[in-house]
């Protein structure tokens, strides 16, 4: 985990200065101040990954997900909050598939295609025309999930990228980006925690069409 570059300087501390940064309570102020910023920072993209999203859902199409470690379980979650969390009765459901959750799947293909083709593969048996990938990656530079998303750019899909830092090769991959500028992996991880519980309940609020019968 590397250090936050918008984290306030603690040098003070170290050179045995009165700074509390080293402190609980200090780290807490400290969190609490970067975290506001680079969730105002990210508003507009934010905005952006909701209208796409209910897209997704008014159009029928379905959304698939990936990322590794702590990413593959925050794609798992938000697929759960996608298809469950921003349902209403009667309303249209959002169709989502996390591409990271068959752990049969995924040993699969990693022993027979390689661990950089284990989202790619079954992306491209799967995915239909209007469909959406969207990829969750703090680096950006994953191989597996950049394979991915390169698939699906160049088979006509749009592409969703979650990302942290410079948003490394997905922001070039990227129709829509959402990016916490921020190199600590920690708190990006809990700023992508924070905004996809923010859009599943926006998506829950928002007006929906009835459901085809």
């Amino acid at each position: 985990m590397t250090q936050n570059f918008l984290a306030t300087d603690t040098s003070t501390a170290s050179s045995g200065g009165s700074s509390d940064g080293g402190r609980p309570q200090g780290r807490w102020s400290e969190y609490l101040a970067t975290a506001g910023p680079l969730l105002d920072a990210m508003g507009d993209q934010v905005r952006d990954l909701i209208a796409e999203l209910d897209e997704v859902r008014r159009s029928g199409a379905t959304v698939f997900l990936a990322g590794n470690g702590g990413s593959a379980s925050a794609a798992s979650h938000l697929t759960q909050d996608l298809l469950k969390g921003t349902h209403t009765e009667g309303g249209r459901p959002l169709r989502a598939i996390s591409l990271a959750d068959n752990l049969s799947m995924l040993t699969a293909y990693a022993n027979d295609c390689g661990y950089d083709r284990v989202f790619a593969e079954p992306l491209r048996l799967l995915a239909r025309p209007g469909d959406r990938l969207l990829v969750i990656s703090c680096s950006g530079t994953s191989p597996n999930v950049v394979a991915a998303a390169r698939w699906a750019r160049e088979s006509g899909l749009r592409v969703l990228a979650v990302t942290a830092g410079t948003g490394g090769t997905l922001r070039e991959l990227a129709d829509l980006e959402v990016n916490t500028p921020t190199m600590d992996v920690g708190m990006a991880e809990a700023m992508h925690s924070v905004i996809f519980h923010f859009v599943t309940q926006s998506l829950r609020d928002s007006t929906a069409e009835p459901a085809h019968r």
